[in-house]
Parts: C-alpha cells; structure tokens; sequence
C-alpha cells in the first residue's frame, strides 16, 4: 500500500536534479513508476505520460458501462447546454425521465462514449488519433453540426466525469482531460477548416 501525500520529490538517476511532482492526495501506487520522461510532454499533443496515464485510469472506470453513462452524460449535457439538446430532433421535446427511457440516446450515449474510449486507447499512437479526430469533424460538418459545439462539449465532459468518478478524479486527471480535449477540439476544428478530399 502506497502512502498517502500531497507532494513528492522523485531523484531520477542519472538526472542531475530533483523534479516535484505533484500527485493531489492520491497514493503513489496508484501512479506507479513512470520512468524519468513521465513529464515531457508530447511534441504533437503536449500531453505527458502522466496525463495519458491519468486519462486512461479514469477512463477505465466509465468504460465498463458505457450506456449508462452515455445517457447520463447527454442528459448533463442538454441540462448544461440547451442549444446541443435542438441538434437532435427525437430529443427536443423530450423530458429527462423520458429521455432516461429512450432506446435512441441509449444508442447514441454509447456510439459517443465508444469513439471517446477509442481516442484514449490511440493516446500513444497520434497518427492514429489525429486520423480518428479528423474523421468525426468531417462527419460533423457534413451533417451541419456547427465546430462550436464541440468547445460547449468539452467543459460539460469534464464536469460529468468529475462528478461521476467522485474521489477516483485528482487534480492530474482534471488538467490531463482539459488539455487533451484542447488538442482534440483543434483538431476537429481543422477538418472543418481544411476537409480531405477523401
């Protein structure tokens, strides 16, 4: 069992310095050794590995029930922000109990939560990411889905997980989360801008 600290100072050897890593209130266990580069981040991304270790850990956690949390997270959503909820015409005029019901944002909750489950399996791999992102802008911008609804997304998804995930969340997963969904917005913002000829 790991103790329990709110900072920590690592020697890395062969560094000639200590670096402070702060690890909120989680056990040191939990984050296991990453190894000396665990806090560089990604040229592409600027994601570190301990940010993509942080996603994957909290993304562990929704994955195993992905329908549920799937229409949690758009109820949220249309609770948060009203205007995504006029992008899906079944579902305008519907109340959160009905729509607790309904089969098609069951459906829809979980073809959500998946694309994000296979963005975060693609975290080490960016050519792989970008291609996937690129991919759901353009499917979006040829359904006339307006680029901003993803940056009214991206703070509700945070929120929902935080909220959810309860002590299992750390201040790591918060700003890990917060910069990926940054990267991934941008992304998705440029295949609106520049669509592929494909």
């Amino acid at each position: 069992m790991g103790s329990m600290l709110s900072m920590v100072y690592v020697w890395w050897s062969g560094s000639s310095k200590i670096r402070l890593i702060q690890v909120g209130t989680k056990s040191l266990s939990e984050y296991g050794d990453l190894g000396p580069d665990a806090d560089q981040p990604d040229a592409t991304t600027g994601l570190t590995l301990r940010h993509r270790t942080a996603m994957v850990r909290t993304w562990d956690l929704v994955r195993p029930d992905v329908k549920t949390h799937g229409v949690n997270f758009f109820i949220t959503l249309f609770r948060e922000e009203p205007i995504l909820k006029t992008r899906f015409k079944g579902f305008q005029n519907k109340t959160e109990d009905e729509l607790r019901a309904n089969r098609r944002l069951a459906a829809h909750g979980s073809t959500v939560l998946h694309a994000i489950s296979m963005l975060v399996d693609n975290l080490d791999d960016v050519g792989t990411l970008v291609d996937l992102l690129k991919t759901t802008g353009e499917n979006h911008s040829k359904r006339g889905i307006p680029k901003e609804d993803f940056e009214l997304l991206a703070p509700v998804l945070v929120a929902f997980l935080r909220n959810s995930l309860g002590s299992a969340w750390s201040p790591l997963a918060e700003e890990a989360w917060t910069k990926a969904l940054t990267v991934i917005n941008a992304v998705i913002h440029s295949a609106y801008d520049n669509p592929s000829d494909s």
